[in-house]
Parts: structure tokens; sequence; C-alpha cells
């Protein structure tokens, strides 16, 4: 096959599956009284298709319960009803504190004022009464486009294309949202960052070496390398499982070693999720202490 002929053949796959792309709810898949308040008048029901199971259906009505019934509900909805984008945001922030909820650290202020006046999603409370404030951010693939995908329409088609091969990078878009959360951290109460991705590849995969690579490498100038983002505890990488039977949540939580004292995340916290120290076992590897 010429190089014309195996073009020409990726078009028409392209083509064919633009062709199949489904919109709004399946067939067969019901909503809940929440889910079917946010879908009503939204923008995306034209951008994708969700909820594109039942799982995922009865999922997201448990989390808009959650915010119904710790009166989050409306404060949320003008961005559930937005673009798939800001539904998808909107929703990641949802499930984080649901996740910390079900987890013992519950909700104890939304939208806490930071560093700088700013807001971060919330202050979550450990069992032994530490607070620790939370921002929240959801990197997603179109972030990963270059300028010219961009200006060709490239984010309009979908994330995922037949025969698409890219040079990928998850690193950078850790580097990135520590960039754009890190102005809200203040010096005097425990900080957390927490990534709730959409990448082409998610951190789900390869989640130490990309904390390695963005946080605690030399090679990339990691930022837990050293005092520069001081204000930050720690980055916990979080994302959603879905056997098309249960959805369930995971994250990987990476520390700070060069945080304030003040800003550190509490003990109690940080071995609610087997919190990792690359930087502490790469200096014992570089020591001879690990084989």
């Amino acid at each position: 096959m010429t190089k014309d002929e195996l073009l020409k053949l990726i078009m028409e796959k392209r083509a064919s599956q633009a062709e199949r792309q489904q919109y709004g709810v399946p067939a067969g898949v019901q909503l809940g009284t929440l889910t079917s308040v946010i879908r009503d008048g939204s923008a995306w029901t034209t951008e994708d298709q969700f909820p594109s199971h039942q799982t995922w259906a009865d999922e997201v009505e448990r989390v808009l319960n959650f915010a119904q019934a710790k009166g989050q509900f409306e404060k949320y909805l003008p961005k559930l009803r937005g673009n798939a984008r800001q539904r998808n945001s909107a929703l990641a922030e949802l499930r984080v504190a649901f996740f910390l909820f079900r987890n013992q650290f519950p909700v104890v202020e939304w939208e806490p004022i930071g560093a700088n006046n700013r807001e971060g999603e919330f202050t979550i409370r450990t069992p032994a009464g530490a607070n620790i404030f939370v921002e929240v951010k959801s990197p997603s693939w179109e972030g990963e486009l270059s300028d010219e995908e961009r200006a060709s329409g490239r984010k309009q088609i979908g994330k995922y294309l037949y025969a698409e091969t890219r040079s990928i990078a998850p690193w950078e878009r850790v580097q990135f949202a520590v960039n754009k959360a890190y102005g809200k951290f203040r010096s005097d109460t425990s900080n957390l960052l927490i990534i709730a991705d959409d990448l082409f590849v998610s951190l789900e995969h390869g989640s130490e070496m990309q904390a390695d690579l963005a946080l605690f490498g030399q090679r990339n100038g990691g930022y837990f390398t050293n005092a520069s983002k001081e204000n930050l505890g720690g980055v916990g990488f979080f994302w959603v499982k879905n056997n098309l039977v249960e959805v369930w949540y995971e994250m990987k939580l990476f520390l700070n070693p060069h945080a304030l004292p003040l800003v550190a995340l509490p003990e109690q916290f940080a071995r609610a999720f087997n919190a990792s120290d690359l930087a502490a076992s790469q200096a014992s590897r570089s020591s001879g202490l690990l084989s």
C-alpha cells in the first residue's frame, strides 16, 4: 500500500467514525432526577454522548445527590449546564469532594478564600481536626493540542481519531496545573492540589513516573526538588474507574518534602492515602540504600 493509499484509507475511516458519532443520552440509559435537571437547557447535549452508559448515569446521579445534600447543587448548576468541558470540570470537583467525604475527610467550607483573595474549591477536615485547603484542577486533552491543531479545528473533532499518533508528556500538564493553582495557596495552612485529568493518556497510567518527571526529578526542573513551591503540601492524582458494573475512585498522593511546616499535609491524611515521597526514595537510591 502506497502512502497516498494509506492516507486515503485513514481519512475514510475517520469520516466513518464521525458519521457514527452519537450525542446526547443513548437509548436505554435512564437518567436520575438531578441528571435530568442538568441536561435540560444544557449546552453539552450536542457535544458528546453523556452519560454514555447506565453505570455512568447512576454514578453522576449519586454525585449530584451529594452536591444537593451539601447545599451545593444550585451553585454548580450553571457549570453543569455549560459546555462539555465546563460540565466535566464541575463534576471533577464534586467527585473529589465526594471521594474525600467517603474517606472520612468531609468538606467544612466551600469556596474558601486563599492567598491573593482567590477562592479554592473547598476546605476539608481530618478526623483529628486539622483543616486542608483543597484546589482541584482538570487539565484536558485540548491543552495538549498544538497551536496549529487548534487553528485547524482539531478541538471540535473529538478526543480520539482513528490512527492518530502524537507525542505526549502528561507531566507537563502536572506542572501546568501546579502553576495555575499555586497563587491560591497561603503559607499558614495545609494546602493540597488534586489533579483530575482528561488527558490523552491519563495520569492513572505511570503515575509515579509522571510525578517523578513533574515534581521530583531534576531533569525537568521538578517542582518538589527545592523550596520554590513551599506553599504546596502535596499533589494528588485522582481518576475514576468504571468496569461497566460499578464505578469507583482512586487517588495517588505525592508529598512535597520542601513544604513549609504549616503547609505540610497532616500525617493522618498522608497515611490514609498511602502518600509517596519520591524524593526520599531517590535520595536513598543515590546513597546506595536501595538496590
